[in-house]
């Protein structure tokens, strides 16, 4: 933004205009307004310039002076309303405009954006190019934080509306898109599509017959198709699902050359007169019904419409019947329940999840370099030179096999472990060929996002939760991965002992998939089934999240074996978790809120109107937080033509993360306004409100005597009903950031400091990390592969006990960081003290693994045989797949996890800092967050690096330097405390 007044900028303030929520707004003498705001609103100016790039606001000038930042907007007239007034356009000048218009549409859709209703007087004409600009006042209002005048919801005219809502549905992107049709043939032919019987007359023939053909003058006039395209328009079932397309087929015409138009045959006037084009036809559903019978079998909103829906209702049998238009809506197919089909009826649900990480979960960069590593690397030798494909499908034809046993290792893990979780829908397609490790060339071995269709590659979409019936059971035939199967025995190790309690389908994929659930029998008015009532109440259960966020690994953990007799690995335990926790909320006497009611609703807060606080950043300004339960939910309109006001569930689905797929676009992540509930449609605003509802900070009375300082810190997980951090909790980190400093200012002890975003924490420093796969063993086992030299940093922690085996009160110095990690089984290279512990030998000091080399772990049994005894025989790492060192060991899985170290929900854990500092003191603490190391995404880039080097990847590196830029360091607390 460039630094300079309005008046040397050439926009000379005029007198003073009504204010617009928080921004002073002034006449210019040239022309326009200009907008003053203060410099806390620098990314609202932000804002409304990008969206005036895009045709949305008119907001085109921009800068910042002394008394804050100005803005410049262009005039409103002439409208187009005015433009087009009395006459018929040109049809290149009546497509460049209705083009244009498209544009803007187009970009709001693809924001998940309500610029207002649309209707001609809502936009401006540029007629020096022929272009337009969406005023979009009920947008500019909402992020300038002022009241909307109508409620946002109403038409600026009755002649401009959709046939929904003309009936009292609410208006959304879908009824802007039927008006555009309505404006490009108003300008085409200079009259209304439904002109000439009045008001009511013509809502009834919205609702009943297709607008007339042009006259033949005007369609003779046009290019091919073009006639046709309009009329499909301005049918509501018909229509291009997208402002894109349209936006793009206009732009067909506009291009093509003058000499084809000339070259078309014309009609002499003795020729007969031509057949009216008409839209073609629809799909026939499996039920068809008319718009208005859908409409009146619904019934009519008592509120909202009202007055027009009274209208075309009292004339409805009073009038000479006419032929009516049968609007069939088309039968849905398995294969193509797409977003974009689903936002046409629900457009708030798709905006919603267009804005979550549910909609990117297989377009995660880190989650596709993760996966393709697993297959590639774990189990490689001379005999499969390319990688088992241990998590892929498997042909037994293709199938890598154990040099020792002959049994397959390619899918041993879990066919398709990641992918029926993370790209769930590939079950209804089948896209994905097997794996095959043995030959030097095979396109079954690309990435994913090379690999999936466009249905799988949503992710976590509208289509399949909608298509869960239940979960599985032992009769079902799809059981996602219940087992693996060990390649040393070929013994089968269930996953899953909730099915001997009979609680069936947790973890590993256990959803029930049944299209019938969404494309059975259609509910009147609607082009879907209703869900069965156990369908319902599935979807509504923590069980069903309970599917995906239990992530279950092959092999057997050392500690999950010898404590629980368990024979996998918990590398996500949201689920159990949660369940534990809810048992004790049950047994005193407390229904448990679910999984669906902390992240699919309105907790935990929103932000209204006033002056108030909020964490930091989380509300816009002028806004202040405000509290909600899990389970509060907002009201509306479960689709656009619904009849009643009903509880909402959110599609948030708010968590800690920030995408760091590059499809997901920075203007949805920093994004300072709220929807019509007041929760902010940014998802660094939500993540914030989330992590600072989740966790407590405080700061005991430290004990100071002499030299000697003791500080408790407490840390306690207050709103989850999980541990915190959760999820992929090995690679969460969250931490303590505290700071001792003396009378005159001088730091005298600090601990947990970062200074950026992408620096690691300092209780350990990576020395080398090997991300280059060319080096091998004599077996062509890949050696060091993602495995890393460390030595400890001035941040090392010294705690007692070893938080790593749990508990509640510890005493020492260094890092507090509740993150969980990953352990692997050694022996002892060094030397063993009076205690049981590896001590280095002479020359062992360099990094931490120096005196250790690997153990011999079972991966049947999870038997570590080593010189060490329990925990002393496992050594942390901190990949999730990876060697013991840069140089030595074969990339394979943890041995063991470490699930202890994390908060579990209501229980206060305190670390006392043993510290020596003359006082007087003061002690400052911060909570702070983030979601990924950066030495774990840095591995990563620079292997992806190598692999695109070597040509094995189609589409490019699968991840980023541009991932680190979305990291970020969150802080969730602070306290502070003076000791005299």
């Amino acid at each position: 933004m460039r630094r300079a007044s309005p008046d040397a900028a050439g926009f000379a303030p005029g007198r003073a205009l009504s204010d617009v929520g928080r921004a002073r707004r002034f006449e210019l003498a040239s022309s326009g307004e200009l907008f003053r705001m203060s410099a806390e609103d620098e990314r609202v100016a932000l804002r409304l310039i990008a969206l005036g790039g895009h045709g949305i606001g008119g907001f085109t000038t921009a800068g910042e002076d002394d008394d804050g930042i100005w803005l410049v907007r262009s005039p409103a007239e002439p409208t187009l309303a005015a433009f087009f007034r009395g006459r018929a356009l040109p049809w290149k000048d009546a497509l460049s405009l209705a083009r244009s218009l498209a544009f803007a549409l187009s970009h709001a859709e693809s924001e998940s954006l309500f610029p207002g209703p649309l209707s001609p007087s809502a936009v401006s004409v540029r007629e020096g190019n022929l272009t337009v600009e969406l005023r979009a006042e009920p947008l500019v209002r909402s992020l300038l934080g002022a009241p909307l005048e109508d409620g946002g919801s109403g038409s600026a005219s009755p002649r401009w509306i959709a046939p929904a809502q003309a009936a009292g549905a609410p208006w959304d992107n879908a009824a802007n898109r039927y008006v555009l049709g309505l404006i490009l043939y108003r300008m085409l032919s200079g009259e209304h599509a439904f002109s000439g019987r009045g008001l009511r007359l013509g809502l009834e023939e919205q609702a009943r017959q297709a607008p007339p053909p042009f006259e033949e003058a005007i369609a003779r006039a046009l290019p091919p198709g073009l006639q046709s395209f309009c009329l499909r328009l301005l049918d509501p079932e018909a229509k291009p699902p997208l402002s894109g397309e349209i936006h793009a087929r206009l732009g067909e015409w506009i291009d093509a050359e003058p000499e084809e138009r000339r070259s078309i045959p014309r009609m002499k006037r003795s020729d007969p007169a031509p057949a009216p084009e008409k839209p073609a036809p629809a799909r026939v559903a499996k039920a068809e019904r008319t718009w208005l019978h859908g409409f009146l079998s619904t019934g009519v909103p008592p509120l909202a419409g009202v007055g027009l829906a009274a209208v075309v209702l009292l004339s409805f049998g009073s009038q000479t019947p006419k032929p009516e238009r049968h609007l069939t809506r088309p039968a849905l197919d398995p294969r193509e329940v797409l977003a974009k089909d689903c936002a046409s009826c629900h457009p708030r649900q798709a905006g919603e999840w267009h804005r979550s990480v549910m909609a990117h979960s297989v377009k995660s960069p880190m989650f596709q370099a993760l996966e393709i590593l697993i297959e590639e690397q774990v189990g490689r030798d001379r005999d499969c030179p390319e990688g088992a494909g241990i998590l892929r499908k498997a042909d037994a034809r293709t199938a890598c096999r154990d040099r020792r046993t002959g049994i397959a290792v390619t899918g041993s893990g879990g066919e398709h472990w990641c992918v029926n979780c993370h790209a769930p829908s590939e079950n209804l397609d089948s896209a994905m060929p097997a794996w095959d490790g043995r030959s030097t060339q095979s396109s079954a071995r690309r990435p994913l996002r090379d690999l999936l269709g466009e249905q799988a590659m949503e992710g976590i979409s509208c289509g399949f939760c909608h298509q869960v019936h239940g979960p599985v059971t032992p009769e079902s035939r799809y059981q996602g991965n219940p087992f693996w199967v060990s390649t040393q025995t070929g013994q089968r190790f269930l996953a899953r002992p909730e099915d001997r309690r009979g609680l069936f389908g947790i973890a590993n994929s256990g959803y029930l998939l049944d299209p019938t659930e969404l494309i059975g029998d259609t509910s009147a008015g609607g082009v879907h089934a209703r869900p069965s009532d156990s369908a319902r109440k599935h979807l509504q259960s923590s069980q069903f999240c309970g599917a995906c966020h239990d992530v279950r690994l092959f092999g057997s953990d050392v500690i999950g074996a010898r404590q629980r007799g368990e024979h996998f690995k918990r590398l996500r335990n949201a689920y159990s978790e949660w369940a534990d926790w809810a048992e004790g909320e049950r047994r005193a006497g407390r229904e448990p809120a679910s999984c669906q009611d902390c992240h699919m609703s309105t907790f935990p807060g929103v932000c209204l109107p006033g002056a108030g606080s909020a964490p930091d950043g989380a509300c816009a300004p002028g806004t202040h937080f405000e509290a909600r339960p899990p389970g509060s939910r907002a009201s509306g309109r479960i689709a656009t033509a619904s009849a009643t006001v009903t509880p909402l569930s959110s599609h948030y689905f708010s968590g800690v993360d920030l995408p760091l797929a590059e499809e997901f676009p920075d203007a949805l992540i920093d994004e300072p306004t709220t929807d019509v509930a007041g929760i902010p449609l940014g998802a660094r605003q939500r993540r914030d409100l989330l992590l600072a509802a989740s966790v407590k900070l405080e700061l005991g009375q430290p004990s100071h005597r002499g030299r000697s300082l003791e500080v408790p810190v407490t840390v306690e997980n207050v709103g989850a009903g999980h541990r915190v951090p959760a999820g992929f909790s090995q690679e969460r980190e969250l931490w303590v950031h505290l700071t001792v400093t003396d009378a005159s200012g001088r730091v005298v002890y600090e601990v947990g400091r970062v200074d950026r975003d992408d620096e690691d924490l300092r209780d350990k420093r990576f020395l080398r990390v090997t991300t280059d796969d060319r080096f091998s063993d004599g077996l062509g086992q890949p050696q060091g592969l993602f495995g890393a030299d460390v030595a400890d940093g001035p941040d090392a922690p010294r705690w007692d006990p070893n938080p790593a085996l749990g508990g509640r009160q510890f005493r020492g110095r260094g890092l507090v960081n509740f993150q969980n990690g990953f352990l692997r089984c050694v022996v002892c290279i060094g030397s063993i003290d009076s205690l049981g512990r590896c001590q280095p030998a002479p020359g062992q000091d360099r990094a931490r693994a120096d005196r250790f080399a690997d153990g011999a772990y079972d991966i049947d049994t999870g038997e570590c045989r080593s010189n060490l005894s329990g925990m002393n025989a496992l050594f942390e790492t901190y990949f999730p797949v990876g060697a013991l060192d840069s140089s030595r060991g074969v990339l394979k899985g943890p041995d063991a996890i470490i699930d202890t170290r994390s908060l579990a929900p209501g229980e206060p854990v305190t670390y006392t800092y043993a510290l020596s500092a003359a006082g007087p003191v003061t002690v400052e603490a911060e909570l702070l967050f983030r979601a990924f190391p950066p030495y774990l995404l840095r591995a990563f880039i620079d292997y992806e690096k190598n692999q695109a080097r070597a040509g094995k990847r189609p589409s490019g590196p699968l991840i980023t330097e541009r991932a680190l830029e979305r990291l970020e360091v969150v802080k969730l607390a602070r306290a502070s405390v003076r000791v005299p």
